[in-house]
């Protein structure tokens, strides 16, 4: 151990360096604790939140009702432009034309109708 003989003038040096390095560790430990803090609150605000996630299976379950919906709208397609295409080669334009003409009207809207 070793003995100063003017120990005051290093001890208002060292002071001075404690104290700041003091203020820097009880900064630095205040921000840990918030941070701490936060992370609490963002734990417990994620725990509320897990209800809001599908689980697996939920997911599987999701996938097949989505695959099963697109494979009946492409067949809903497929039919409609093939219905399309037989009555375009069945002559549906005229089948549409004698409906229209059937009750004596070139089937536009007239404006005097009482």
């Amino acid at each position: 151990m070793r003995i100063n003989e003017d120990s005051f003038a290093e001890d208002v040096l060292y002071s001075s360096e404690m104290e700041e390095r003091v203020i820097e560790i009880f900064l630095d430990a205040v921000q840990i604790v918030e941070e701490k803090r936060i992370f609490s609150e963002i734990k417990k605000e994620s725990a509320k939140l897990r209800n809001l996630f599908w689980t697996e299976e939920e997911q599987k379950e999701k996938k097949e009702a989505v695959s099963f919906f697109d494979a009946r709208m492409q067949a809903m397609v497929f039919y409609t432009l093939r219905n399309l295409e037989g009555y375009q080669k069945s002559g549906w334009k005229e089948l549409i034309n004698e409906g229209e003409n059937r009750d004596g009207t070139d089937g536009s809207i007239s404006k005097n109708q009482d």
